[in-house]
């Protein structure tokens, strides 16, 4: 099969500047706005491939099973520990790949990487902002198995910038992911729902939001499930 490029250059012409989403906090008494943005035109990312060993495989995984998705990277990770993004995003990230194979080298025909951009930033009540997080929702889509299937590849959510008040405590991360097939046997088409833990915490106080995106081994775009 076709070898897959690990370092990939991504530029995105989508603007959207105006807010998606905005919130009150009422534990910490904070206005929270999302929004999404422009990514950057030289925003990269560097991704090794996690590949299963064939000593971590059963018997019956010698058989690729097109319908039954797995997914061969990471189920939890954290993004932002202690207001500090994770730099190690190399191994970050998972994937929707059919039940047999080793990796997603074994396929081909992926998409270059996609990315949407958000921030999401809270203000207190004094009208200061507490916290200024931009991250990105990255993935590639349209891999297939000797022809068949559309699966993913790289998805993960990957912090670009934040700024947080003194004071003030941002802990983000990835506590869920979950595989599943929404195409059929026949064409099966392997999706992620990837859910996500926001935490700002003070010395007396903590809250937490939870968001969960929904990736799609036929499409480019990302579904915000619930915020």
């Amino acid at each position: 099969m076709k070898a897959v490029t690990l370092a990939v250059l991504l530029v995105t012409s989508s603007v959207m500047a105006t807010p998606v989403a905005e919130s009150y906090n009422t534990d910490l008494e904070i206005h929270e706005f999302l929004e999404q943005i422009e990514t950057p035109k030289n925003f990269e990312v560097k991704l090794a491939k996690p590949t299963l060993s064939r000593g971590d495989m059963d018997v019956k995984d010698l058989t690729v099973l097109f319908d039954q998705i797995v997914n061969l990277g990471k189920k939890v990770w954290a993004l932002v520990e202690s207001n500090k993004p994770v730099v190690n995003v190399s191994y970050l990230y998972a994937n929707a790949l059919p039940q047999g194979v080793r990796s997603s080298e074994d396929l081909d025909s992926f998409s270059p990487l996609q990315a949407t951009t958000y921030r999401l930033r809270g203000e207190n009540l004094y009208g200061m902002t507490v916290y200024d997080l931009t991250y990105s929702l990255v993935h590639r889509y349209g891999g297939s198995y000797q022809g068949r299937g559309k699966y993913l590849e790289n998805v993960a959510v990957v912090p670009t910038a934040l700024d947080v008040l003194w004071g003030y405590t941002v802990d983000y991360k990835v506590e869920k992911v979950s595989t599943v097939n929404t195409g059929t046997r026949e064409n099966p088409v392997g999706s992620i729902l990837l859910e996500t833990n926001f935490k700002v915490s003070t010395v007396i106080k903590s809250s937490e939001s939870h968001s969960v995106y929904d990736f799609r081994g036929d499409s480019a775009r990302v579904m915000a499930v619930q915020r």
